[in-house]
């Protein structure tokens, strides 16, 4: 029995060992075919992905509709789904007599263009083609084939362009800003930042202007993409430009609302943007003399005149201005006039002060302060008033020095030989 049991379990391992053997086998020849079949279907996409490809020449809109005299611009893709490259020639055939037509890449009329490996639509490079129809061309359709050739390249594209003198615009062109309203005290330079739309099927040319703008101020146009103000700006067929408009309101100009109206005119559109510049108040109030001059002469208990100037420096008219001095002890100052009912803005009003110097005020220099203000406003006039004495006393005071001089002389001479 126990050598029967020992013959069947060796016959189960040479049995299992076999199992385990075909097994392996089994697998390694899988593996083995599938390398080989991987190997031989990249050798496939090799070959495919060397061959010559399609080259394909296209736009997005090959049909449109001008006006006698109007343009188009075709925006252009080429596409190349094979490894091969090459340089092709750019023309077109079918362009009615009259008629002009450019290709072009980027800003540059071009008549070539490079094809790169598998290029795709959005690698294509900068290219499209403008075209022009005369101010006569006839109603109807006119059929235009556009083509690159060169190498084992030979693509078309063929174009569908409606002339109708009843043409209307894809849609209205528009002319906007978010804050039409901007305000802030005089001195301000106010900016608008403005959109102006092309949603014409051409490309236009706008020329721009600002209407209703008071003298004296200053209005520019300065689109995103230059770096200086212009009058004119080109925007492409449904193209959008974002335009600064810089307002720089006068010097003297007083508070309150001021409209304008910004304009961007092209041929048969005129766009209007009312805008409004709000300026508000500031009060200023700056007493001088008209001058400059803020020194004074005058003579001990002698009234001496001094003009002064009280100007209104702010853009709000001041009211109900009061005058007042500050002088030295038992000094006298007076005005013509010690109050001003009103002084408009940006102008000025002259006010004579009368001053008295003391009458035992020894020679020097004293300090008048005049103060001009009201309820909002003040300021000060520091006057400097020179106290001299009179030429005919000076003169008197010389001769008596003299006559000292010389009588002491005649005393000495007399009396100092004894």
């Amino acid at each position: 029995m126990k050598k029967t049991a020992r013959i069947i379990a060796g016959k189960g391992i040479l049995y299992a060992c076999g199992l385990l053997a075909a097994g392996v086998l089994a697998v390694t020849l899988t593996m083995s075919a599938q390398v080989f079949a991987d190997e031989e279907k990249k050798e496939t996409i090799k070959e495919v992905a060397a061959g010559p490809g399609k080259v394909t020449f296209s736009t997005d809109y090959p049909g449109v509709t001008i006006k006698p005299g109007g343009t188009s611009t075709f925006s252009l893709y080429i596409t190349n789904t094979g490894s091969d490259e090459s340089t092709v020639s750019l023309s077109a055939e079918g362009l009615p007599d009259g008629w002009e037509g450019a290709f072009k890449g980027s800003s540059n009329e071009v008549s070539m263009v490079h094809i790169g490996s598998y290029q795709e639509k959005e690698d294509s490079p900068s290219l499209s083609y403008s075209l022009a129809a005369p101010e006569d061309a006839k109603e109807g359709e006119y059929k235009i084939t556009l083509k690159a050739k060169g190498g084992k390249t030979d693509a078309e594209l063929l174009l569908n362009v409606k002339v109708d003198p009843e043409e209307k615009k894809i849609g209205v062109d528009t002319f906007t800003t978010d804050y039409a309203q901007q305000e802030g005290p005089s001195g301000t330079r106010f900016s608008y930042s403005t959109k102006l739309t092309n949603n014409s099927g051409e490309n236009q040319t706008y020329s721009l202007s600002a209407e209703g703008a008071p003298e004296g101020w200053n209005v520019t146009f300065t689109p995103s993409d230059a770096g200086n103000a212009t009058s004119s700006v080109p925007v492409d067929a449904g193209a959008t430009s974002s335009i600064t408009v810089a307002v720089t309101p006068s010097q003297n100009v007083t508070a309150g609302e001021y409209p304008l109206t910004l304009t961007a005119n092209c041929a048969g559109e005129n766009l209007e943007l009312p805008v409004i510049v709000k300026i508000t108040g500031s009060y200023g109030l700056a007493a001088a003399t008209p001058t400059g001059n803020l020194s004074v002469k005058a003579f001990a208990g002698e009234t001496q005149d001094a003009i002064l100037s009280i100007q209104n420096t702010g853009n709000i008219d001041l009211t109900n201005l009061s005058l007042k001095a500050q002088a030295s002890t038992d000094w006298k100052v007076t005005f013509d006039q010690d109050e001003i009912s009103d002084i408009p803005a940006g102008e000025s009003k002259e006010v004579t002060a009368h001053i008295t110097p003391a009458k035992d005020a020894i020679l020097g220099d004293y300090a008048v302060i005049v103060t001009a203000s009201n309820d909002v406003a003040s300021s000060n006039c520091d006057l400097r008033v020179s106290v001299q004495n009179h030429t005919g006393w000076g003169v008197v005071a010389i001769v008596i020095i003299v006559a000292l001089v010389f009588g002491l002389g005649y005393v000495i001479r007399k009396f100092g030989r004894r």
